[in-house]
């Protein structure tokens, strides 16, 4: 019941931390302005945490054999590993924060963090964003088994497509209404899925219901 209550939560919430990053972003945090900066940095670590309770969530429910069940164990490998290089970069970018709040200069730290070896490439690279592509093939998986609805899989391939778009194809101001296009979208597609599981974790249990 702790695990169904706990995915349950991430699959609602998951997407929230994805939006409320990005609004404190539009505070002045994904420019160094403090302490917008900082809060952004913790609520994307928030919401990150959850993604990765949803993609081992999403890898249980695969429950296959064979060819199948190798293609989902490397799709949650590749998002685990993604997504475990997201938080590190949260958490690095909450430490320069709270050193700047200190008084230290922002831009000095950041240049020193990027000139470690493989830091670079490892925390700010595309190799954050593989966690989507893990997380889109467990869904794939899902929908081919009708373990979820076909409308699911649609929001989510929205999603990705909107994510895609405010990274790599739009500029400046633009862009920034099609962040909460997608996280709506996202979350429309992960709280139906998570609603039930709250429901089964609060349900009493057979043993419960057995008069002494």
């Amino acid at each position: 019941m702790t695990w169904n209550r706990i995915a349950g939560w991430s699959l609602i919430l998951a997407p929230v931390g994805q939006l409320g990053g990005w609004a404190f972003q539009m505070l002045g945090g994904n420019e160094g302005a403090e302490p917008q900066s900082t809060i952004a940095h913790a609520v994307w670590l928030i919401g990150f945490v959850c993604l990765t309770i949803v993609c081992i969530e999403l890898y249980r429910r695969v429950r296959s054999h064979g060819a199948a069940q190798v293609v989902a164990r490397v799709s949650l490998g590749v998002a685990l590993i993604s997504v475990a290089a997201s938080i590190a970069e949260m958490l690095v970018d909450l430490g320069t924060g709270f050193a700047v709040m200190g008084g230290a200069n922002h831009d000095a730290i950041d240049h020193q963090v990027r000139g470690i070896p493989g830091v670079e490439a490892i925390l700010y690279g595309p190799g954050t964003q593989l966690v989507y592509l893990g997380f889109l093939v467990l869904i794939i998986q899902l929908a081919v088994l009708k373990r979820i609805r076909m409308l699911t899989l649609l929001l989510v391939l929205a999603t990705l497509v909107l994510f895609v778009l405010y990274e790599i194809v739009f500029d400046g101001p633009a862009r920034q209404p099609i962040m909460p296009l997608a996280c709506l979208c996202m979350w429309l597609a992960l709280a139906p899925l998570g609603w039930p599981l709250l429901k089964r974790a609060t349900e009493p249990s057979e043993e419960k219901l057995v008069a002494p």
